[in-house]
């Protein structure tokens, strides 16, 4: 039986052989690039069809991240390059799915990877105390997120946001995702017409542009945060991980095949109008191929609206 391995490996000669990121360029490429690996490893352990050479993927770590070098008792310094915040779901290991190791990343995971002030705190702490390290902050949906489905589900039936099988918390943490389900269902209505909700595939079109603009709009919240701070040096990002090609992409076709040109972090929005960009953008790609778009059956409206108008002219001139 042929093995495909995923490995953690530091060079104990050069200890600090891998480097911190020196901008925050650099760094969206580092976990770009990451995932593209990920990606690639993830796809061979399905299709049973490993790369050529040696069918390993190898993750670099700096020896010093793991402890070595140092005298008993001494703990290594913590220096992330990237704060995460992303959803706790168990289908999403962060670590692994940007390819980085010890000590790179500084996660924080909360269901619907929502801005609680508890995960603000988590991150003022990051930007704060670990200033020296990080470059950039990064805002993690992913396909399918329940948190996400839970608020969709009570947006389309709001009598199950009050069923006593939610808690208080709970139904704070769904609170939270509303805006953005509301700003997808516009998109939705807005390329699909009005309708829309009648569609075969709304609900599962709606969550999934749902997690893009949650994401989206946690972002532009972070940026704000991170320019009231003068920390002009951290840039702030935001993408999806899609469970079903484990590329994290912005903005997010769930149908497409595994591809390297598909992984992108995307700038945190600095505009509230680019959410309502980014719904009409998720709209058009998640359109069924027998919807036309809204606009077009406006633009055939008027074209029959015209000829009518025109015809009546014509017997008003004959009669």
């Amino acid at each position: 039986m042929n093995t495909i391995d995923y490995i953690y490996r530091f060079d104990p000669k050069n200890p600090s052989a891998k480097p911190l990121p020196h901008d925050a360029e650099v760094a969206r490429r580092v976990l770009e690039d990451g995932n593209r690996m990920f990606s690639k490893w993830m796809e061979s352990c399905r299709t049973g069809t490993p790369s050529l050479g040696e069918p390993r993927y190898i993750v670099s770590c700096n020896g010093l991240e793991v402890g070595m070098l140092r005298t008993h008792g001494e703990m290594p310094t913590q220096s992330p390059f990237a704060v995460v915040v992303g959803c706790s779901d168990a289908r999403v290991p962060t670590e692994m799915l940007f390819g980085q190791g010890f000590n790179d990343l500084f996660v924080i995971r909360v269901a619907g990877n929502v801005m609680g002030d508890v995960c603000q705190g988590s991150v003022d702490f990051a930007l704060t105390d670990l200033s020296h390290s990080v470059r950039v902050v990064v805002v993690l949906g992913h396909s399918g997120c329940g948190a996400v489905t839970g608020a969709v589900d009570a947006y389309l039936r709001p009598l199950k946001f009050w069923s006593k099988s939610l808690s208080p918390m709970l139904r704070s943490l769904t609170q939270r995702i509303f805006v953005a389900v509301r700003e997808a269902a516009n998109g939705l209505k807005e390329v699909w017409g009005p309708g829309a909700r009648e569609v075969p595939g709304y609900r599962e079109a709606l969550i999934e542009s749902a997690v893009c603009i949650n994401a989206a709009q946690a972002a532009f919240g972070l940026r704000q945060e991170v320019e009231r701070n003068g920390q002009w040096e951290v840039e702030v990002l935001y993408g999806v991980h899609n469970i079903r090609n484990h590329q994290v992409c912005m903005p997010v076709d769930p149908t497409a095949p595994r591809s390297d040109e598909n992984v992108r972090l995307a700038l945190a929005p600095s505009n509230p109008k680019e959410f309502q960009a980014l719904a009409v953008q998720m709209a058009e790609i998640l359109r069924p191929s027998s919807v036309p778009r809204h606009g077009q059956k406006h633009l055939i409206a008027d074209g029959q609206a015209e000829d009518a108008l025109h015809a009546t002219e014509l017997d008003d001139a004959t009669s």
